[in-house]
């Protein structure tokens, strides 16, 4: 629905750009400027809607415009060729070009969308202001360059030539523009609005006084000594124009996909503090806390004091390894496999002889490192979730053949009475092994047994903003043969 909405602000804008091409041609006054913030309008509500920040809108206004302009032209000059009817060809050029405009806007939006609500535009609302007044002044300097006596069409192709065959002239523009904003946005320099201003501004112009004399002057391939003041006043403006736009585009780009970056960050501690809640809720499961403090009250009663008294050291050891790997990422593989074996203990004098853990890994493999708690808790969904007793054995293997992977199997034989499972636990896992390695985890339930496989790991860990995440300097994922 937000992209119908849209759709019908572009026609709608479509339609009063035709309107007023078509009223200020009978009137016979200029259009370009009534055009001009027409289409920032459309640009700013289209972003708006769709949830843009505000210095994506803002550069957006700067490149819609500039490219605005050159598509409109060149509309109406592809129209004249199949019409004699100047109003016609001005009010379909007009129509398509705005068409055109507002469906890129559209697409920008989705291929660079960074938030799903729209933020607050206050307090930046400054460079929505500045990019209105930029594009305005454009407008009119380049109305009055186009009625001066310098301007004419052959000598506007040539000066565009001779910016566009320099590749010295575009890599420079194009290089200097990439590094200058990746430095503003990483280090940051200066917070103050007015000096940002007057650092761009700086920046754009010297980049546009730099490409005008390295292209005017066709450097480093020879040295053009023709080289007049007028040539240097339109190749400047050219220049400065292609700045501008190129600065927009790359800035857009390089904000979306930072953003996006950011985001995923973000997405990534949000799965991590799910995964968590998880553990935490495995940690004071009452189910298991019942069953153990059973088991031990019968070992009690019965006088097995060393059997309780080891039952009471395995128990703690659990909630133990829980406590002091809660905010790892991951942990090598030999504390899982003895955090497994103290919990299948458990499980033993719980189940007696109806239930067999089989661990078959090499020594070599141990100290590959996997999400903590993610093998036990494969191991507590199969006793969860099958019969367990003498007659009808709950077998569990936790191998790893090539050291690429760790697969937990167990035969099949649920519960009558089992409800369809949440899958909560599993998709956890799932979900961080994406965040962390960009790896899936493979289920099968196939030839009577359930498998599933996990990716093995060897990385070290670090801390950012107080929360443990993947070293990815470090990080080594074992590869598949």
């Amino acid at each position: 629905m937000k992209t119908l909405r849209a759709g019908s602000i572009i026609h709608l804008f479509a339609a009063i750009h035709v309107i007023v091409t078509l009223s200020c041609r009978i009137v016979g006054i200029g259009d370009s400027m009534l055009l001009t913030l027409l289409t920032m309008a459309m640009t700013v509500i289209v972003c708006f809607k769709r949830g843009a920040s505000v210095e994506f809108t803002a550069a957006n206004v700067v490149i819609v415009n500039i490219i605005g302009y050159f598509l409109g032209t060149g509309c109406a000059r592809l129209l004249s060729l199949a019409t004699d009817s100047t109003l016609l060809m001005h009010a379909v050029a007009t129509f398509i070009t705005t068409e055109i405009l507002g469906w890129s806007i559209i697409v920008m939006t989705k291929l660079f969308r960074t938030v799903r609500k729209k933020a607050s535009w206050t307090p930046r609302i400054r460079w929505l202001v500045l990019a209105i007044a930029t594009i305005f002044l454009l407008r009119f300097a380049y109305n009055e360059i186009i009625s001066s006596r310098y301007f004419s069409a052959e000598s506007s192709y040539r000066i565009i030539g001779m910016l566009m065959n320099n590749s010295v002239a575009i890599l420079f523009m194009l290089a200097l523009n990439l590094i200058f904003i990746r430095y503003i946005r990483k280090s940051n320099p200066v917070n103050n609005p007015y000096v940002k201003t007057a650092v761009f501004t700086v920046f754009v112009l010297a980049m546009s006084l730099g490409t005008t004399l390295i292209a005017g002057y066709n450097l480093p391939f020879s040295f053009n000594r023709t080289f007049t003041t007028d040539e240097f006043l339109l190749l400047f403006s050219t220049a400065l124009l292609v700045e501008i736009c190129l600065y927009c585009i790359i800035y857009v780009t390089d904000y979306a996909f930072t953003a996006r970056s950011s985001m995923y960050r973000e997405m990534a501690k949000a799965h991590h503090a799910q995964y968590q809640y998880q553990k935490l809720k495995q940690q004071v499961n009452p189910h298991f806390l019942f069953n153990s403090l059973n088991i031990l009250d019968c070992l009690v009663c019965e006088h097995k004091d060393e059997q309780a008294s080891s039952y009471i050291h395995k128990l703690a050891g659990i909630y133990r390894y829980m406590l002091q790997n809660e905010d790892e990422t991951l942990v090598p593989l030999k504390k899982e496999t003895d955090f497994i074996m103290m919990y299948a203990d458990l499980m033993k004098v719980r189940f007696q002889d109806g239930f067999r853990l089989d661990i078959d890994i090499p020594e070599q493999y141990m100290e590959y490192k996997v999400i903590p708690c993610s093998v036990q808790m494969l191991v507590e969904n199969a006793i969860k979730h099958n019969i367990v007793s003498k007659d009808n054995i709950l077998e569990i293997s936790v191998s790893s053949a090539d050291g690429q992977v760790l697969t937990v199997t167990n035969s099949m034989n649920p519960k009558l009475s089992e409800k369809g499972s949440t899958g909560i636990g599993l998709a956890n896992i799932r979900q961080r092994y994406k965040d962390l390695i960009g790896r899936d985890i493979t289920v099968s339930d196939s030839g009577g047994f359930y498998r599933v496989t996990i990716p093995l790991v060897a990385q070290a860990s670090r801390s950012w903003n107080g929360t443990t995440v993947p070293d990815t300097n470090n990080l080594i994922i074992i590869p598949q043969k």
